[in-house]
């Protein structure tokens, strides 16, 4: 099994429920090597810019659909709590409630910088 990185444990911390979402993500993760975790890196680096550029530009649709892409990559690559993230960031926004979602882009984009 590939070394998944990053520790995800501030994700908890702002959503209190996380424990009982994150199952609902969580897929075998056998499959994982060193090549797809940098391809999955690279892609959440970009998502993540989008996330921030559709805040910035209130741009709901661009922060939902960057939200989206994150929700199903999460589990794929061994971090479900990234995809409770993704869906939480975009329920909010499907909701009306795009500026609810800064904390976690912001958040999102803090723990970017300690992957690299």
């Amino acid at each position: 099994m590939a070394n998944i990185p990053g520790n995800t444990e501030w994700v908890g911390e702002l959503i209190p429920d996380l424990e009982g979402r994150r199952s609902l993500f969580v897929v075998d993760t056998d499959e994982v090597d060193d090549e797809l975790i940098e391809v999955f890196i690279e892609e959440l680096q970009r998502l993540s810019g989008e996330l921030s550029v559709g805040l910035e530009q209130n741009n709901s649709e661009m922060v939902r659909m960057a939200a989206h892409s994150i929700k199903g990559m999460g589990g794929t690559i061994g971090l479900p709590e990234l995809s409770v993230l993704g869906l939480e960031i975009e329920t909010r926004t499907k909701e009306g409630c795009l500026q609810d979602s800064t904390p976690l882009i912001v958040a999102l984009e803090q723990w970017m910088t300690s992957l690299n």
